[in-house]
């Protein structure tokens, strides 16, 4: 604009430039907020696609480790149930251990004159905690069947030789002998060897 132009333009020229530069400026104000709005929408647009990626992963991540304790809690279980089967079997496996073991503590001789006669033998309960006890055999064959046979003349006789060596110092209790009265068998001039385990052996 020339100096002789602006001295040619009246009041209401520059109020109408004034008029124009206004609406230059609020529509450049209003461009500017409009990007700025449009930026922000923009990242908070991102930063929520983020934080929903982020929690899609962590839902993911949950039902895998969801999946991993009931795979965890079926493994337990399963163990478990084997725990109990194999303790099952070993109480088994005992229990026909000790039916079909036995052992013998065979007593006196057989000689001319003298009887055969069985008496049961089981250890006392708190027969090994005591400070007293005289262990007369092994303590680990109480769990299997004991027995004791006696070469002598009479019943009262094989009782006594039987008490002589088990009774309660040693923590061994004596059994009911089956038909106490009537031997198993006389004595033979030769005695065979027992079948059965020897634990202890007095004349």
């Amino acid at each position: 604009m020339t100096p002789s132009s602006a001295s040619g333009l009246g009041g209401d020229d520059y109020i109408v430039l004034l008029s124009l530069l206004c609406m230059a400026g609020t529509l450049l104000f209003l461009a500017i907020r409009h990007g700025l709005i449009t930026l922000k929408e923009r990242e908070v647009k991102r930063v929520g696609a983020q934080l929903m990626a982020e929690r899609d992963a962590l839902e993911e991540r949950a039902n895998a480790l969801e999946a991993r304790q009931s795979e965890i809690e079926t493994q337990k279980a399963a163990l478990a149930d084997l725990e109990a089967e194999k303790l099952m079997l070993t109480r088994r496996g005992k229990k026909r251990a000790s039916g079909s073991r036995r052992f013998i503590h065979e007593i006196g001789r057989p000689e001319p004159g003298r009887h055969l006669f069985r008496f049961p033998l089981s250890m006392s309960p708190g027969a090994t905690q005591r400070p007293d006890a005289k262990a007369v055999v092994h303590p680990a064959i109480w769990p299997f069947q004991n027995e004791a046979q006696v070469w002598a003349a009479d019943f009262p006789a094989a009782q006594m030789l039987t008490r002589s060596i088990f009774n309660d110092a040693v923590g061994v209790v004596i059994g009911a002998a089956p038909d106490s009265d009537a031997p198993d068998a006389p004595a033979q001039p030769a005695s065979a060897d027992s079948p059965h385990e020897q634990g202890a052996v007095a004349s």
